[in-house]
């Protein structure tokens, strides 16, 4: 899961490391100054999109994530943003045009990741699993 990485001018302090799974950044994140970060998330393991399979519709979508809400490996993970198996995101169905019985617009919905992205190289979830809504 972290990889250490060695710092300083030769390379003798090894307090960093770096997160080798796939993982979640919001759109606001800035990096904090290099000396001061102490998990790195490569650019390359960030993911914007899902792949959610909607069942009752029987179909998938490609939606955008909003957050990651709970790991089950480890609260670490949740707070870094990492995206295993298991893992509970929230993705943007507003655009999907759900309402509730209410008559207010879904925004979010809460789905569940069914393969591992670290292997697959993208993220498929379903939300057969977990049927929390959020309407705003």
């Amino acid at each position: 899961m972290f990889r250490v990485m060695k710092s300083g001018k030769s390379k003798s302090r090894s307090w960093k490391r770096m997160v080798t799974k796939a993982t979640f950044v919001g759109e606001g994140f800035t990096r904090k100054p290099v000396k001061m970060e102490r998990f790195i998330r490569p650019m390359a393991l960030r993911y914007k999109k899902a792949n959610v399979t909607h069942p009752d519709l029987k179909a998938t979508f490609q939606l955008q994530i909003l957050g990651v809400k709970k790991n089950p490996q480890s609260p670490m993970y949740t707070q870094l943003g990492v995206m295993t198996k298991g893992t509970v995101i929230e993705v943007n169905v507003s655009e999907l045009g759900m309402v509730t019985t209410g008559g207010k617009v879904v925004f979010g919905k809460y789905a569940q990741i069914t393969n591992a992205p670290e292997n697959d190289g993208c993220i498929n979830a379903s939300y057969d699993c977990i049927m929390d809504s959020v309407a705003f």
